[in-house]
């Protein structure tokens, strides 16, 4: 086990692995395809996680649900993509 990562207990009595920095919210609920939804029940803000290649659940994004009147508003924001997850043009592989 990474000493980078901790385990944190999920409403349905499961552990799931998340990074250091995890903070859980009132309500983490795992889904199936490897999702966990981590709920603010005062913001209305859920994180999103997905589990990786290691078991560890990492951050992908979040919604923001609101209710307006009989109207339900839902916004999505996605993390922001890391260095190495993205392509440089012209840059070329250790491989080659």
């Amino acid at each position: 086990m990474s000493k980078d990562t901790q385990i944190v207990e999920t409403v349905s009595g499961t552990w799931l692995r998340f990074p250091n920095g995890f903070k859980k919210f009132h309500c983490l609920v795992e889904l199936p395809d490897q999702l966990s939804l981590n709920i603010n029940t005062k913001s209305g803000c859920v994180h999103v996680h997905k589990k990786d290649s290691d078991d560890v659940f990492q951050y992908v994004g979040e919604l923001h649900i609101m209710a307006n009147g009989s109207q339900l508003q839902c916004t999505v924001q996605a993390a922001p993509a890391k260095e190495e997850d993205i392509e440089t043009p012209g840059k070329q592989s250790d491989a080659s």
